[in-house]
């Protein structure tokens, strides 16, 4: 369905250029590429920009969807009034000039509601809050799209805000879109190299969560990487740059058995670099973070652990991920209960052979279907590790070929290469007892070829 489609529709509005508004966490703003993706796929030729938090704009940096990123530093508040004042008209103005026929606006914040009355869009949406029932906020947009009755998943939601413009999007349809950079990719694979990998295949690990109540014992992840290494697998720990995660990685290696085979490379990528980690990936395991949904929009197959979260909500979108939730085992507190500043890690119910069980079935199930991960990348690199033999197979090969046509031209019987090659060594001695030939045989110059 095109824009003539939305025409047909009843809806007679196109729009040019749109303003996509997301002040939430990295995997939140991951979670909008299906909503640009379908607005480029209804409306061709559109361009869409989006505002977010400079903090997560590397979920869209190399998007080639997005037109332009608008971001906004929440340090702004600390440099003072006057500073802060000045990055906002700074922005207003940039905004302003680039004069956007709609607004899609996908959190309670007020400062959608007056991006929306200063902007002079022709068309601003965004949802019927039960929090937002209020005349201001209903008087900023001209559609606010209702809340579905039944819970959905997120990319769902935002995406029923098309609805207002006439538009029924299945959100199967559109998945994550996540583009990984080379210069990123070369960065991670050098310290990939520098921490001892040898460019075999791997699974990536990713421990670690914004909130701990998230996250997984350090012995289950311990007693989960020893099975796999015994498997013959090969592991990369990756993690935030905290040093609360960093311990927690710690603590997993000094339980581990056998690390020869484990690679950590914790707080020491960008968000970039671990997108290219996950990208080069045979496998994820992870829990209900930002990592999950990256692995998800590369489509990495994987399993991941949720606990008190809405796992409606937030599972992997459109991915070949197994989900295994806490509350299979367990009784958990409702999501909207938690204390996030607790240290309580309500995932400890799982089973590590629960886990294990899910990674050998997803594996199998991967190997079965068509390559989910993008594996292109390590090749090149176990091939350059291996450039040296290859060029040498190759010129003995054409060393042979070029011995066999020599003989043939000749007229004389063919004979082995190896075994001649193999009398007749480089060294000086060697050549002085070779028997001479017949003297109806023409000499054999084979050290042409040595």
């Amino acid at each position: 369905m095109k824009a003539t489609a939305a025409m047909s529709a009843g809806n007679s509005f196109i729009p040019q250029r749109v303003l996509v508004t997301k002040f939430r966490h990295h995997g939140d703003v991951l979670l909008t590429t299906p909503l640009i993706r379908a607005l480029h796929h209804y409306y061709p030729g559109v361009e869409v920009d989006a505002l977010i938090y400079r903090e997560t704009e590397d979920m869209l940096r190399h998007n080639p969807q997005v037109a332009h990123r608008w971001t906004i530093d929440r340090n702004w508040k600390k440099e003072g009034a006057r500073a802060h004042i000045k990055h906002e008209w700074r922005l207003w103005r940039a905004l302003k000039a680039r004069h956007y026929d709609l607004l899609i606006h996908l959190t309670e914040s007020w400062r959608g509601a007056a991006l929306a009355r200063g902007l002079s869009v022709m068309r601003s949406i965004a949802f019927d809050y039960p929090r937002r029932e209020n005349l201001f906020w209903r008087h900023s947009f001209t559609d606010l799209a209702p809340l579905p009755e039944k819970p959905c998943h997120n990319v769902a939601l935002q995406l029923s805000a098309l609805i207002a413009l006439g538009l029924t999007p299945t959100a199967e349809d559109f998945p994550l879109s996540l583009s990984v950079d080379e210069a990123a990719r070369t960065a991670f694979l050098s310290a990939l190299r520098r921490a001892g990998w040898q460019g075999e295949p791997y699974l990536l690990i990713h421990p670690g969560a914004r909130w701990f109540f998230k996250c997984w014992e350090d012995a289950s992840f311990a007693a989960l990487i020893d099975a796999l290494i015994v498997r013959g697998h090969t592991i990369v720990l990756t993690g935030a740059p905290d040093a609360r995660e960093t311990a927690m990685v710690a603590n997993i290696l000094a339980r581990l058995k056998d690390k020869a085979r484990v690679h950590s490379l914790v707080g020491q990528l960008s968000l970039a670099e671990l997108a290219a980690a996950i990208a080069s990936a045979q496998f994820f395991i992870g829990v209900d973070s930002v990592p999950m949904h990256m692995a998800a929009a590369l489509q990495i197959p994987g399993v991941a652990l949720f606990g008190p979260s809405k796992v409606h909500e937030w599972s992997p979108w459109q991915a070949p991920i197994t989900v295994l939730k806490a509350s299979d085992w367990t009784t958990l507190p409702h999501p909207d209960s938690i204390n996030t500043a607790t240290t309580t890690r309500y995932l400890a119910a799982i089973p590590v052979e629960a886990v294990l069980e899910a990674v050998v079935a997803r594996q199998r199930s991967a190997r079965s279907q068509a390559p989910s991960g993008n594996l292109s990348h390590v090749k090149a690199e176990r091939k350059n590790l291996t450039t040296k033999n290859t060029k040498k197979s190759n010129r003995k090969k054409h060393k042979e070929k070029l011995f066999t046509r020599r003989r043939e031209e000749r007229g004389e019987k063919t004979v082995n290469y190896a075994k001649v090659t193999k009398k007749l060594p480089n060294s000086p001695g060697a050549r002085a007892s070779r028997p001479h030939p017949s003297p109806r045989t023409p000499r054999l110059r084979v050290k042409w070829f040595f």
